[in-house]
């Protein structure tokens, strides 16, 4: 069990912090995705203005949320897979089975960074900050799980992006599941070297 100061997550500069969503926070968190998603076509529209998968309620999901102040600006979810539990899944294995299978190994923990929103509102206002923060948030826990790798499926714009802190392309294109985009799997194996990054980029925004 985390502590409460790893569940805070409290990673705080120049007014910028994130924490575990829990509760009523996970509203912020499905209505935020819905808003950036349908603004950018990604989703159909729907009554609830809320994006929530199968994942969502699942004990392996961890959704982080970013805040400038008291303003939810962005949310990241981590979902954790650990061979110990036969009934841990993660969304990359509907798509990318056979590239996990072969190049991170399904003995091993990891983690996949998923749900990655910036509100749409916050886009040149800091969203950067906040990218880094829940990136780096998700590290950590990832860390503190002992995972073995982060997987995370990207659109092949973003690729350069996820390269600076390691990452490393491993699958062709194909579509990720409940979204109208394409991606690539990327893992990124020395996690303790990227956290170490994030953090000096950090200290630099």
């Amino acid at each position: 069990m985390l502590n409460s100061a790893t569940q805070k997550q409290q990673t705080q500069q120049n007014d910028y912090y994130s924490v575990i969503a829990k509760g009523p926070m996970l509203d912020r968190v499905y209505s935020m995705r819905y808003r950036s998603y349908s603004a950018e076509g990604y989703i159909q529209e729907n009554s609830s203005q809320k994006f929530i998968d199968e994942f969502d309620d699942k004990p392996n999901s961890i959704c982080f949320l970013a805040y400038q102040q008291t303003k939810a600006i962005g949310s990241m979810r981590a979902c954790v897979y650990d061979p110990s539990d036969k009934n841990s899944v993660v969304p990359v294995m509907e798509v990318f089975d056979e590239e996990l299978r072969n190049n991170v190994g399904y003995d091993n923990i990891f983690v996949e960074m998923n749900k990655f929103v910036i509100d749409p509102t916050f886009q040149r206002k800091g969203g950067m900050h906040a990218r880094l923060m829940l990136m780096g948030s998700v590290l950590n826990e990832s860390l503190q799980r002992n995972a073995t790798s982060v997987v995370v499926a990207v659109r092949t714009e973003h690729i350069r992006f996820y390269e600076l802190f390691g990452g490393k392309v491993i699958s062709g294109i194909k579509s990720y599941p409940h979204l109208s985009f394409k991606t690539v799997l990327m893992v990124c194996t020395g996690l303790e070297a990227a956290d170490r990054m994030l953090r000096s980029k950090l200290r630099a925004a």
